[in-house]
């Protein structure tokens, strides 16, 4: 059960990966009355066709102002495949803190469609 202010968070951001399978989304509230409170990121890359996936991507994510070494949160050698991360739990995303969320993927299909799924709560002030 949420608190009133307190609402379910399940927001989504596609990017198309491009010619040498990279590609990077960064997603945070949509304005300064609103914040969240992430329990899960999930990341994953939609196969190009009947074949399924080719080239396995790598995918890294990152919470602050920029997808930097300092900023990291955890990585995965499964970036296509589908895999998700607990370790945003605890931290609050809104314009005065860890202002985004990124996700960052290198070596993957070339076109193909990654996205970022970030999950938890979200409070309105």
């Amino acid at each position: 059960m949420t608190s009133p202010g307190v609402i379910p968070l399940n927001e989504s951001e596609p990017v198309v990966l491009d010619s040498q399978g990279n590609g990077m989304v960064q997603m945070r509230p949509d304005g300064s009355h609103e914040r969240w409170m992430p329990t899960m990121a999930a990341v994953s890359v939609a196969p190009l066709g009947p074949d399924g996936i080719v080239n396995e991507a790598t995918c890294s994510i990152y919470s602050g102002q920029t997808p930097t070494a300092a900023n990291l949160i955890d990585a995965t050698l499964r970036g296509s495949s589908g895999n998700n991360t607990d370790r945003l739990a605890g931290r609050i995303i809104g314009r005065t803190r860890d202002a985004y969320v990124w996700a960052v993927w290198t070596g993957g299909d070339p076109g193909a469609v990654a996205t970022l799924t970030i999950t938890g709560t979200k409070t309105l002030t």
